[in-house]
């Protein structure tokens, strides 16, 4: 049913169906790559944490990319990153120097 919905959208809706499920793909793999490095700084519990973000993302992805509600959960998936990948940052920069 998915499907018939993706294809059936008009061509600057497709566009954006298919940006969204590129930016959600993106997203996903950066969560995952966040949660390595997580893991490697002894944050084990954000690694669990942003491994299930990315798993959700990617169950998620589809109604991400049809729904209007998608662009708040690619917005706020986005801080999430940007948050966590500053604080990974400091994280590995500090037990480097230690």
């Amino acid at each position: 049913m998915r499907q018939k919905t993706l294809q059936s959208t008009s061509a600057p809706e497709a566009d954006t169906v298919t940006d969204r499920l590129v930016i959600a793909s993106r997203y996903s793999e950066c969560l995952r790559r966040l949660s390595r490095t997580a893991e490697r700084v002894r944050h084990a519990d954000l690694a669990t944490v942003l491994m299930e973000v990315a798993r959700c993302i990617d169950r998620m992805r589809d109604d991400i990319a049809v729904n209007d509600d998608g662009t708040e959960v690619l917005r706020r998936a986005a801080r999430l990153i940007g948050t966590v990948e500053r604080l990974v940052d400091r994280e590995a920069k500090t037990s480097f120097l230690h």
